[in-house]
């Protein structure tokens, strides 16, 4: 779950959970069985956007040729393979089977292994770098994920992550939320009440998570970046290749993911441009267009016309956070989430 999705989740009345182990585990299960469904349609949507995070992952771990690199979460690849690309040996891990299995396929020179957080199958010290591209906001117990990233990590070896910064910044996928809330939208029963990541949210909580494991020489930078799509395109790829936002819409009954598609028409019209950067994207008459309409309103593509080859730029923002093992590291507590 992104900071933004937790921040609109709220917008139906829902409070910060209480998480104990049910909470916990109905959150883990919720998560793994989403992108399980989505293992086959990330690579060509979702994932084109947060790769844009992905340079400043490699560069503040220090991968270059010849260092050991462990990426967790690996979903499709993108970040193994850029690492692959600067010369380093790469090992990427990922706790959904259909996502190893995408990502064996598009890795042969890595070692893709299926493994959960926040238990590893390695040795003590077995990595120089190891890189997460939004992963720690998925764990269910993300101090003991991170304990475990430290475990795996030389004395000396960079450990660094991303986590979605807030939902004013990152219009890329607040745009659905505020378009739900501006519908009526109620949270389907279904979803998760937040995300035991919203404890860690924000720079002083992210960089507090990393200390709190062992880490040393923690910063944490805002990262931004646009992303250029179509918007039916974007309406598509955030239906097949997000968890929570998608449940959000397709669990609404058809005359409500109308009035969150024709808000979400309004609303991402004003990040519209054309190739020379002026604005071409027009609402029609009732702002949904061609949806390819199911038996919800959302359909199996959601994709519709391309309003006449209209294209938006999508402000996206992250925050990295990078942290170096000492030579020895105290025992984490990691009891909180517990």
């Amino acid at each position: 779950m992104t900071t933004a999705e937790t921040a609109t989740a709220t917008t139906a009345g829902t409070t910060e959970p209480t998480w104990n182990r049910t909470r916990l585990e109905k959150f883990e299960r919720f998560d793994r069985e989403g992108w399980a469904a989505r293992s086959a349609t990330y690579d060509s949507g979702f994932a084109r956007l947060t790769a844009g995070v992905h340079p400043v992952l490699l560069d503040r771990a220090g991968v270059v040729a010849g260092t050991r690199t462990l990426e967790v979460g690996c979903g499709s690849g993108r970040l193994s393979a850029a690492a692959l690309a600067r010369g380093a040996e790469v090992v990427a891990t990922d706790a959904v089977p259909g996502m190893v299995e995408v990502a064996v396929n598009a890795l042969p020179h890595a070692e893709v292994r299926l493994a959960a957080l926040p238990d590893l199958p390695f040795v003590d010290g077995e990595f120089d770098a190891v890189v997460g591209a939004f992963v720690i906001n998925h764990v269910p117990e993300p101090p003991a994920a991170v304990a475990e990233l430290v475990r795996v990590t030389r004395p000396g070896g960079r450990v660094v992550l991303s986590c979605w910064d807030s939902a004013e910044l990152n219009r890329a996928q607040s745009v659905f939320f505020d378009a739900a809330a501006e519908a009526g939208a109620a949270t389907p029963v279904e979803l998760p009440a937040g995300s035991p990541f919203q404890a860690h949210a924000g720079a002083e909580g992210f960089a507090r998570l990393l200390r709190d494991a062992g880490l040393e020489d923690v910063a944490v930078e805002p990262v931004s970046w646009t992303h250029r799509v179509a918007p039916d395109q974007w309406w598509h790829d955030i239906l097949a290749g997000t968890v929570l936002t998608s449940a959000l819409v397709r669990g609404q009954d058809p005359a409500t993911v109308r009035r969150i598609r024709a808000a979400y028409d309004r609303l991402v019209a004003q990040y519209a441009v054309s190739d020379d950067g002026v604005s071409e994207y027009a609402v029609g008459d009732n702002g949904v267009g061609d949806m390819g309409v199911g038996d919800n309103g959302v359909g199996d593509n959601g994709v519709g016309d391309d309003r006449d080859g209209a294209t938006v730029e999508l402000p996206v923002a992250a925050l990295v956070a990078t942290g170096v093992r000492p030579d020895a590291v105290a025992a984490a507590d990691t009891t909180a989430s517990r």
